[in-house]
């Protein structure tokens, strides 16, 4: 996954990515604008599990990279903030967490508003999208006056035209209704507003029970955008995460916070990419592989390696609760919990696979 960071300035976001990345802020850093990437794994403790039994050399879980990009400044120029977001790598980004302030009002010129800040920002990405979006239905205008568009180029030009009126009316484009083939027409542009995106409240620790309590209702009020948003205390869990191993659980019990933000991050990052994972395991390595729900054995084995999916004959398949009940492959294989499954299977979470393939 690659996941791109942004948000308004002073909102906590520098801060959420050397969090989610545990690097070390540097002093100031907040109010830099320069582009960091930054790269952490996402833990899975069953990968460590598979490598004990099949004593693997290595244990391989799924990698997360964050492209963190200058803050959009009160009164800044928006142009310049795209473009530093877009050379830095935002485009090309699976989804966006989006860090919206909640804490400090007193430094506030106007009320703690994380959901109008979060439709403000979406905004920007909506308005950022139209303007690459008129300028390649310009570019093809141009083109017709020379030559016919072909079949390609007209069905690009009608999507587009929907694209630009969805667009004008404020909609970003993952709220609107397209087909498979116009959704990977349209991911090619590589558009911002068409993208994932989850919000981050990044709050005070006296006000974090405040808005995890209301969640529910900010949800509900950032539905129709097709956004989902999460409470965390970056400043609370640079404090946990700066603690001794031995003393973080006992830290985290006391203030009432079930799981470090890293974690449920990542979580809410799958969930909203729709994403899932499978395993492999053998002598050389164990690993965590992700895929999108719904997603084949032909669609795993493209995953592990392209040469696998030219030459797939079968997947040996078995749920990681059995194979570790029945300590690996011979016990599976003893007691039939081994499947053979073709092409079509559709794997599960946990599942164990072996592809077999010709060449």
């Amino acid at each position: 996954m690659n996941i791109g960071l942004i948000g308004p300035a002073r909102s906590g976001k520098t801060t959420t990515f050397h969090l989610l990345t545990g690097t070390p802020l540097r002093a100031h850093e907040e109010f830099k604008r320069e582009v960091q990437q930054g790269v952490t794994h996402v833990p899975d403790p069953r990968v460590d599990k598979l490598a004990e039994i099949m004593r693997s050399k290595k244990a391989t879980c799924v990698t997360v990279e964050y492209v963190d990009t200058p803050p959009l400044e009160a009164g800044g120029s928006k142009s310049d903030w795209f473009s530093a977001a877009v050379e830095g790598g935002i485009k090309t980004t699976d989804a966006l967490l989006l860090v919206a302030r909640a804490f400090g009002q007193e430094e506030m010129t106007a009320p703690v508003d994380p959901v109008r800040d979060i439709l403000m920002m979406q905004e920007e990405l909506v308005l950022a999208d139209l303007i690459v979006l008129e300028k390649r239905m310009e570019r093809l205008d141009k083109q017709h006056r020379v030559k016919p568009l072909t079949l390609e180029e007209k069905s690009e030009q009608e999507i587009l035209a929907r694209g630009s009126q969805h667009l004008s009316a404020g909609q970003p484009l993952r709220t609107m209704a397209l087909e498979a083939g116009e959704k990977r027409m349209l991911r090619g542009f590589q558009f911002l507003s068409e993208k994932p995106l989850l919000a981050l409240i990044n709050t005070s620790e006296e006000m974090l029970s405040h808005f995890e309590g209301t969640l529910h209702e900010l949800n509900d009020r950032l539905q129709p955008h097709r956004i989902h948003a999460i409470a965390l205390s970056a400043k609370l869990e640079g404090e946990i995460a700066a603690l001794p191993p031995e003393e973080r659980a006992a830290f985290m019990s006391d203030i009432g916070v079930s799981e470090p933000a890293r974690e449920r991050v990542l979580q809410a990052s799958f969930e909203l990419l729709g994403l899932q994972s499978f395993l492999t395991t053998n002598e050389k390595e164990s690993r965590a592989w992700p895929i999108e729900k719904g997603g084949t054995a032909l669609d795993a084995a493209a995953i592990v390696h392209t040469d696998l999916a030219r030459g797939f004959i079968r997947a040996e398949v078995v749920p990681y609760a059995d194979f570790v009940r029945e300590g690996g492959y011979p016990g599976c294989k003893a007691k039939g919990l081994l499947r053979l499954e073709g092409k079509e299977y559709v794997v599960k979470e946990g599942d164990i696979l072996l592809i077999r393939h010709s060449g």
